[in-house]
């Protein structure tokens, strides 16, 4: 189902953007290739990535640089996952199909 999240300008300007579908919170991500949703939550303490850095293809997480890659919701580099002790089955978010319509984004969740 498609959910209305904020205008392709807003995002645009902002790059990073937290919004909430069904009580779920997600991230949007403006970059020049594209917009991407995924989870906003890290997956090895729960923080929000909201916060984090943009690099590349990856957010950061900001309390411990972990990097996620927004397009697949991987978490890229193994070693520091390792260090970190993250579960080798939960190191990634869940991304989320973006539509765009009449210059207004949505999240197909």
């Amino acid at each position: 189902m498609e959910h209305f999240v904020t205008n392709i300008k807003t995002i645009r300007e902002l790059e990073i953007m937290q919004v909430e579908v069904n009580y779920q919170k997600l991230l949007l991500i403006y970059t020049d290739e594209g917009i991407y949703a995924i989870d906003d939550t890290c997956p090895h303490k729960g923080i929000s990535l909201s916060t984090g850095k943009i690099e590349g293809n990856t957010i950061k997480c900001k309390e411990h640089g972990l990097p996620v890659s927004f397009k697949t919701g991987e978490v890229v580099g193994t070693r520091q996952a390792d260090f970190l002790r993250l579960d080798k089955n939960n190191r990634s978010v869940s991304t989320y199909q973006v539509i765009l319509k009449n210059d207004k984004v949505y999240i197909n969740l």
